[in-house]
């Protein structure tokens, strides 16, 4: 995630991106393992880069989705849904919120008289964007298990 100090447009794809640490440590050790990974990831990263609106993404969302979303995936199609767009929802609102007046940082991409409405602009966006996210992710467990899976396990002698 450090990469954002030299590439600021990267501010939503790297923390996502990063998420995949997180989701292949859940598959391969288990959710303990995972959340674990993801609160030393958002710790170190809260710490350690400059741009603190990046691990507020991963803290606040990214980073404990893949736990969430293999947890929701038990559970009846409507609970599952219902379940995935609240945790996105309070994950992102949380980050955007202790980001904006605990750090003082956030996203003005606005002109000042619409600034106020950039929280709620960045929720419908990413509401969308999430769905697609999701789904991405889903391609990336196949991809992951079907063929990295095995060779990941052999070089690691697992």
């Amino acid at each position: 995630m450090y990469i954002v100090s030299f590439v600021p447009t990267m501010e939503f794809a790297l923390p996502a991106t990063a998420a995949l640490a997180v989701l292949v440590i859940v598959i391969e050790f288990g959710k303990g393992w995972g959340l674990g990974t993801y609160a030393a990831m958002a710790a170190l990263s809260l710490l350690l880069l400059p741009n603190k609106f990046v691990p507020l993404l991963f803290a606040g969302f990214f980073g404990q989705y893949p736990v969430t979303k293999l947890m929701a995936e038990k559970l009846p199609r409507w609970a599952e849904i219902s379940c995935k767009a609240l945790v996105f929802n309070a994950g992102i609102l949380a980050a955007y919120f202790a980001g904006r007046y605990l750090f003082g940082v956030g996203l003005d991409l606005l002109p000042d008289p619409l600034a106020k409405y950039t929280g709620w602009i960045l929720l419908l966006v990413g509401n969308v964007t999430f769905w697609v996210y999701d789904i991405a992710l889903n391609r990336c467990i196949m991809l992951y298990t079907r063929r990295l899976q095995r060779r990941l396990r052999k070089t690691l002698g697992i």
